[in-house]
């Protein structure tokens, strides 16, 4: 949600919260409980940014699954798509810093690429091995679906 305003931001994640609450089955009331015990307020539209945000951390931490971003067409090249999304999804699990640029700066490191796009199978291959020991680091289970709990 980068180059987004505060408006678009609050309204972007107030779309994923209601996303959230369809998902997790909530009841009308249910729903309202839950943000009043998280925030105090019973309305999404009462909400500051950084409330909302803590909402969507509360549903995460209680069932609602966390779908990694997509691959971008840009980003695609002789790497496989399953390769990319499997270490997108891996990198919104255990990096601290989520952005395209901490996760570009990472591979580069790693696969000495500056793009996603420039990745082969083997040098994606290495990338993927490298974040199994950061998610492991991070008490996640690597060998799991990313983005998903057990």
């Amino acid at each position: 949600m980068g180059s987004l305003t505060t408006e678009q931001r609050r309204n972007k994640l107030i779309q994923i919260i209601h996303i959230g609450k369809a998902k997790m089955g909530l009841t009308e009331d249910a729903y309202r409980a839950f943000l009043e015990g998280v925030t105090g307020k019973r309305s999404c539209s009462s909400l500051t940014e950084r409330q909302l945000a803590a909402v969507l951390r509360a549903m995460r931490r209680n069932g609602f699954p966390h779908t990694p971003r997509r691959v971008q067409a840009v980003e695609q090249g002789a790497a496989s798509t399953a390769q990319l999304e499997y270490i997108k999804g891996m990198w919104e699990t255990c990096a601290r810093n989520k952005s395209d640029e901490a996760l570009r700066a990472f591979v580069y490191r790693i696969a000495g690429v500056k793009s996603l796009r420039f990745l082969t199978v083997q040098t994606a291959q290495k990338v993927i091995l490298a974040l199994r020991d950061m998610t492991a680091k991070a008490g996640h289970d690597p060998g799991g679906i990313p983005g998903e709990t057990p």
